[in-house]
């Protein structure tokens, strides 16, 4: 009865559909627009790229992408997952692929760790295979990067080929600048667009062969302008290359196009290679969990398409699509019995009891009995020394760093735990967007360093009088190539300045008072910034800054201070705390007190309140649509961040109590699961199922470290103490 009644409540609420295909749930998102996981009319799995708004009202556009889409159909080869499906003139253009279950080269990369020699074979075989075969049909790639490359079971595919071409005619019409992903652009892409050919692509080939070898590129990281740079005037870095392929990556990257070797000629040097040799026992199992997860999808209830014109595709707004229950979070969920992004194991019916409270809006409670499982071994162990107060650990890019504020900062190897780098002529004192913050002695720059440790600086006009307080209270609420955000105390009452200031010359564009204490937000940025899920009472996207000022939320025009629109009354309780902003999707995020709503971020109109969390939330992680909200007496709470429905709790003595520092409250949030420390009296950590909130483990130092702190990443926990960092192979099956 109960499965009736479930069946005739999906039936009621129509599904999104492309064309004919059922969306199912959304993959990824990027530049050129959303992808999803959805279903043909014949029960195979898609995956269906739209573009977005701005690129499908280009005419130029929508003709270059119907060339493109014509001669990618024409691609065959079995590296190449086939198009099968499109509709390039359409108000929303679309492309559908045969969708693979599988991880994309920078997941495996990051998770599972570099390629010996022979994977390396393996894929550099598989990628000229398939780039023989799109060059054959008359097509560029453009784009053949991490992202763009998929590890099945039964070898690598590239993805992607066939529409970056016409991204690139409508994004250089615009702006003038060369598309595609700095450190595997090819020179002559970067020198003069016009002139790309395959050879493009094998350049791409040659830094990809690089990455998997040694996990880095072989131009550097930084700023894309100096990436560019190295790329045209600098030879790549390739130590680490081993002997037996050196020759062959040097002469993918020759700097003229005519002496690389062509896809085919890097064929015949790679072949004969094992496509075994990448299927590590690690990836194996995740590929395992991809695949049920497939199997399930497919076996989702079914929708019949939509008879009138208003429930089509292209009828349906982008504020539609991702709005109020009528859009695709509503409708997707209800047609395929889970909620987006999320699976449906843990939604619950009925009234459960925690903290002495009956509450019914927060799922079920998490499962367990007895102890908790022991964590595994740690993948590895490093000694630390030097920061023993107010330490923090985040993760810039794929690199963890373990730093104290006003002192010094440390990067380490993520497969191997070495110390990469140290900085300790900075005062740090903030991580945003994969940058960690300081300034420089005497309080002149505004320092920033990247994931391997290269520093940038930019000037930073304080008045003298001003400048105790301000090198104590500095915060950034974000940045982008061009302008920075900054906040900072400007009196002893407690009252501060927010400013947008130029990141070349660091000239004020604007400047608005502040008057929320800056000792209160302070204190809370120390909590936020450490715990991965980029939250504080500020923040940089859209070209807008987003911040909270005594209860009100502003959106304010990044490059002038115009005000987009000011919101109040959102949130219950907590008057004396400063609000934790987060950006997600297409929604803005706001964490006060005991409450969470969420606002449309470009008109800061209310999508949905979360129901009451029954203690103060002392930290908060975001990840893969969900978010945790850590509470006070070690219970922790999550919701789906597309709807605000409950999803479940648990207690895990996950935060930190009243009046205890504030650089351990926050958890983490990786692959699949939750890291929290432990407030028990020991040191350590739990890891948290995301699904439902069972504890799969729980680490425990031997001796008393003091507090933990967590950082995650893929499918890797990161543990730092006042005296040791590890790490812990955390997600995946």
């Amino acid at each position: 009865m109960a499965a009736d009644r479930n069946a005739e409540g999906m039936r009621a609420q129509q599904a999104v559909f492309v064309g004919p295909h059922q969306l199912l749930r959304l993959l990824g998102a990027g530049g050129m627009g959303e992808v999803y996981l959805a279903r043909s009319p014949g029960l195979r799995l898609l995956a269906v790229k739209v573009i977005r708004a701005e690129y499908a009202e280009d005419p130029q556009f929508q003709r270059r992408f119907q060339q493109e889409v014509e001669a990618a159909r024409r691609v065959t080869g079995f590296h190449t997952p086939p198009v099968v499906d499109a509709e390039p003139r359409g108000r929303r253009p679309w492309m559908a692929t045969s969708y693979l279950p599988a991880p994309d080269l920078a997941e495996v990369v990051l998770r599972f760790g570099t390629f010996g020699e022979a994977g390396a074979r393996a894929l550099g075989a598989a990628l000229a295979e398939a780039l023989a075969a799109i060059h054959t049909a008359g097509v560029v790639h453009r784009d053949l990067k991490p992202g763009n490359v998929l590890i099945a079971r039964d070898g690598p595919r590239v993805i992607d080929f066939g529409i970056s071409r016409a991204f690139d005619a409508a994004h250089l019409t615009r702006t003038g600048m060369v598309c595609g992903t700095p450190g595997y652009v090819a020179p002559e892409r970067i020198v003069a667009d016009s002139a790309t050919t395959g050879a493009a692509d094998v350049f791409s080939l040659g830094c990809l062969l690089v990455y998997v070898l040694t996990g880095r590129t072989p131009f550097g990281s930084g700023e894309s302008a100096q990436v560019n740079r190295r790329v045209v005037y600098e030879e790549p870095d390739l130590s680490g290359v081993p002997a037996t392929l050196l020759a062959l990556v040097a002469s993918c990257l020759a700097k003229d196009p005519a002496r690389r070797p062509t896809a085919k000629a890097v064929l015949g040097a790679l072949a004969p290679a094992d496509p075994a040799a990448l299927l590590s026992p690690w990836l194996l199992a995740d590929l395992d969990t991809r695949e049920r997860q497939a199997e399930s999808d497919l076996g989702a209830p079914q929708a019949d398409p939509p008879s009138l014109p208003v429930r089509t595709w292209q009828s349906l707004s982008r504020r539609g699509l991702f709005g109020l229950g009528a859009g695709l979070g509503a409708g997707v969920a209800g047609a395929v019995g889970v909620p987006l992004l999320i699976t449906g194991r843990a939604r619950s019916a009925g009234r459960v009891a925690t903290v002495g409270k009956a509450v019914d809006a927060w799922g079920a409670a998490a499962a367990g009995s007895g102890t908790p499982p022991a964590a595994p071994a740690p993948l590895w162990s490093t000694p630390i020394s030097g920061l023993t107060i107010g330490h923090q650990l985040s993760v810039l890019g794929t690199t963890p760093v373990w730093w104290s504020q006003g002192q010094a900062a440390v990067g380490f190897d993520q497969a191997t735990g070495r110390q990469a780098w140290s900085r300790q002529d900075v005062q740090f004192f903030q991580v945003q967007n994969d940058l960690i913050y300081g300034t420089s002695p005497g309080f002149a720059n505004l320092v920033w360093l990247n994931a391997g440790g290269e520093s940038h600086q930019g000037p930073l006009t304080v008045p003298a009088e001003q400048r105790v307080q301000a090198a104590m209270s500095l915060r950034v609420f974000g940045a982008d190539s061009r302008t920075v955000v900054l906040a900072r105390q400007t009196s002893l009452t407690g009252g501060g300045l927010l400013a947008g200031t130029e990141l070349s010359s660091g000239a004020v564009l604007w400047q608005q008072e502040i008057t929320q204490s800056m000792a209160v937000t302070v204190a809370h940025n120390m909590e936020s910034t450490q715990g991965g899920s980029g939250s504080s009472m500020g923040l940089v996207a859209d070209g807008r800054c987003y911040y909270e000022d005594s209860g009100v939320i502003h959106a304010v025009d990044l490059r002038t201070g115009a005000s987009h629109w000011q919101v109040t009354g959102l949130t219950s309780g907590g008057t004396g705390t400063p609000s934790r902003l987060l950006r997600t999707g297409e929604l803005l995020l706001v964490v006060r007190g005991t409450a969470v709503a969420a606002l449309d971020p470009a008109t800061g109109q209310q999508r949905w309140a979360a129901p009451a969390v029954p203690q103060a939330v002392f930290g908060c992680a975001l990840g893969a649509g969900r978010l945790l909200l850590s509470g006070a007496q070690g219970t922790a709470y999550c919701l789906d961040v597309t709807t605000g429905k409950g999803l479940w709790h648990t207690t895990v003595r996950a935060t930190a109590g009243v009046g205890t520092g504030g650089d351990f409250r926050t958890p983490s949030a990786g692959d699949g699961f939750f890291g929290v420390p432990l407030l028990d009296g020991t040191s350590g950590a739990a890891v948290l199922d995301a699904a439902d909130g069972t504890i799969r483990w729980v680490a425990k130092a031997a001796s008393d470290e003091g507090p933990w702190t967590t950082a995650a990443k893929g499918g890797t926990l990161f543990c730092g103490s006042a005296t040791t960092l590890r790490a812990f192979r955390a997600g995946g099956a």
